[in-house]
């Protein structure tokens, strides 16, 4: 009987899974500004916690893409995303008023951090969206932040910079390409992790630059992930 067969029973848990993000897709007002032509800030309502991620599209069959969610936890959240694609510069050229979301938020990797109680976050460009929240909110982790990125207030607009200010140096290192130059993000990487006392570093870059400061940070005997694919 069906009812007894293990295999009936894990094809229905992982169809329920398949379409369970499906039946939340919603179409919503959002309020999207660019500060430049590499990346716009997409706003919607609503409260996330951090180390989530959301999924938008402008329709509701195709072109969904993932990205990083910045929310304080109440006063709605938000998503940088960088112009690279034709979806993406497309928010910055033609800013529409709703886009396609998924309703529900999923784990992505910067949710390691809850498991840890010192953390180095590297990020370099809009990869910062995916660690802000732990900025913004009250974390059980003591995060360290090394945002690495070309022309932060031009690019990435004022509201972007005044997030990761304010803060202790030893807590946020923000490291402008325009203004410092490029950096060895993975030496940084690694000399801020012994000094922080790091548990773990997790890293959003390119698929090149996370694999470099995972390298590394293993070889210097510390924990490390970092994204598979682009982040």
């Amino acid at each position: 009987m069906l009812q007894k067969s293990q295999d009936f029973w894990f094809t229905l848990a992982i169809t329920m899974i398949i379409i369970l993000p499906w039946v939340t897709v919603r179409k919503v007002a959002v309020r999207v500004t660019a500060s430049s032509n590499h990346a716009s800030i997409i706003k919607f309502e609503g409260g996330v916690q951090a180390g989530l991620l959301g999924r938008i599209s402008p329709s509701p069959l195709s072109g969904w893409h993932t990205f990083g969610i910045i929310s304080d936890g109440e006063n709605g959240h938000m998503m940088l995303a960088g112009a690279v694609g034709d979806f993406t510069k497309s928010l910055v050229s033609k800013p529409p008023s709703h886009l396609w979301v998924w309703k529900l938020h999923f784990a992505g990797l910067p949710y390691l951090t809850n498991l840890y109680q010192r953390v180095l976050l590297v990020a370099t460009g809009s990869g910062i969206c995916a660690f802000l929240s732990f900025l913004l909110q009250p974390s059980s982790a003591k995060v360290c932040l090394l945002w690495s990125a070309k022309g932060i207030e031009q690019n990435f607009g004022k509201e972007s910079k005044q997030m990761v200010s304010g803060f202790p140096i030893e807590m946020v290192i923000v490291h402008d390409t325009a203004i410092c130059g490029r950096p060895n993000v993975t030496k940084m990487s690694v000399e801020t992790a012994q000094s922080w006392k790091a548990e773990v570093v997790i890293v959003t870059s390119n698929p090149q630059g996370s694999r470099d400061v995972v390298g590394a940070c293993k070889a210097a005997g510390l924990p490390a992930f970092g994204p598979i694919w682009d982040s």
